[in-house]
């Protein structure tokens, strides 16, 4: 590995890229590599202050067969018992990697890769499209990391009884020394579980549930800084879903294990499907948090509000589309509006209206940009007015604005729906 300097790293983040990756540096705190040849995902962690030299790879388990498939932070589908039958966003040794945005304070990375098993079999919807998973991750200089992931199926797929589930799963190197200590919360409610290798059991059933409340946030967090309960020293992870972004499916469990036998430790939310579903194309958001400030029951609560509240926190940007009226007969005027606000600072952004019928035919499209946003800034645009002509047929209309980064990833959108009486 390349020395890499550190003495102007202290207040902020540092990017470093080769063939195969992307290395973010967070102060002289931790390090991530983002690796192309897995995925895109992160196949190295480092806690820089417990483990300066770099000897130990926190992120990279090492445990045959998984260690293709799983990198530190993974989404996965798998059918027990079978170790074949694992399918991971880790899997693919061609996906693309982009840094689109960074400063200082934040940097913005987005991939794009097939979901995978390590025999190399491709997932595919029911007409035999791949299935592709588009990543965006935020990465601040206070440790906190947001992700926004969305599984693209171009028709739908159909997962079948006894698959799990996994959406964002942590599997990691040298956790606990003896038992693995976990906290199951969400706004309310924090439980606290010990977890080894012994009392482990893979049956859904006995895994603990994760509870659903009124703020629809959920998670699991692992204090790995608490020596005194078998930790090594480095950051605690906390790891937050919303819960009614998840399929909407009603059920959730924490899936936390831990051997020594193996040297690892994995945990986060899991569903197993009870009846065939079928799954089209969706969107949801994560927020992970790396500190070494103290977790107890109370800040991982405060963990889960704050990602309940903050709507910054888990998107680039925020856009709304929306109309002069809502229902219209034919001689109408119309005009369609987009509006929104910027998180981050964003260049070379594209967009795209669309107006479907009833069926979900495109009947008009329309490309927008490229242009830039700042951080911050709001937008409020009049994207296409006419009138309703005597051909359009009586019905419902749908009217859909995508925003796309530079590398053409959606990073916002909105749908609004109309009638033509």
């Amino acid at each position: 590995m390349p020395a890499y300097a550190f003495m102007n790293r202290e207040n902020g983040i540092e990017i470093f890229s080769d063939r195969n990756g992307i290395r973010v540096f967070v102060k002289d705190e931790f390090e991530f590599y983002f690796n192309k040849t897995n995925g895109g995902e992160i196949t190295e962690y480092f806690d820089l202050m417990v483990d300066p030299s770099r000897s130990r790879n926190l992120a990279n388990i090492g445990w045959k067969p998984y260690y293709i498939l799983l990198p530190l932070f993974a989404s996965l589908f798998y059918r027990p018992p079978n170790p074949e039958k694992v399918f991971s966003t880790g899997g693919d040794a061609n996906a693309e990697l982009w840094l689109i945005g960074n400063t200082s304070e934040y940097a913005i990375l987005q991939s794009s890769s097939r979901v995978m098993s390590r025999s190399g079999e491709v997932t595919r919807d029911a007409y035999g499209n791949v299935i592709y998973v588009n990543s965006t991750w935020v990465i601040r200089a206070s440790g906190l990391v947001s992700v926004e992931r969305t599984f693209f199926v171009p028709n739908y797929m159909t997962i079948m009884p006894g698959w799990r589930w996994y959406p964002f799963y942590l599997t990691r190197r040298a956790g606990f020394n003896y038992d693995g200590t976990f906290y199951i919360f969400n706004t309310t409610y924090t439980h606290v579980s010990v977890v080894n290798e012994e009392i482990y059991r893979d049956i859904f059933g006995l895994f603990p549930l994760l509870p659903n409340d009124t703020r629809r946030v959920f998670g699991v967090a692992l204090p790995f800084s608490n020596t005194s309960i078998g930790g090594d020293g480095a950051h605690n992870i906390l790891i937050a879903y919303k819960y009614d972004e998840m399929l909407n499916v009603n059920e959730w469990r924490s899936d936390n294990y831990h051997s020594q036998r193996n040297n690892i430790t994995e945990s986060g939310a899991v569903h197993e499907f009870s009846k065939a579903t079928n799954v089209s194309a969706h969107t949801y958001h994560i927020m992970v948090n790396f500190t070494r400030q103290r977790i107890d029951e109370r800040s991982v609560q405060d963990f889960a509000k704050y990602h309940a509240n903050n709507a910054k926190a888990s998107c680039l940007l925020q856009t709304n589309v929306t109309t002069s009226k809502s229902t219209y007969s034919h001689g109408d005027s119309y005009k369609i509006y987009g509006s929104g606000v910027s998180y981050y600072n964003l260049t070379e952004i594209t967009a795209k209206l669309a107006i479907e019928d009833s069926v979900g035919q495109v009947i008009f499209l329309k490309n927008y940009g490229p242009g830039n946003l700042t951080e911050g800034q709001r937008f409020n645009a009049t994207l296409f007015n006419g009138t309703v002509p005597p051909s359009a047929r009586k019905g419902n209309y749908t009217i859909a604005f995508q925003i796309f980064s530079s590398v053409g990833i959606i990073i916002a959108s909105d749908r609004k729906t109309i009638e033509v009486v």
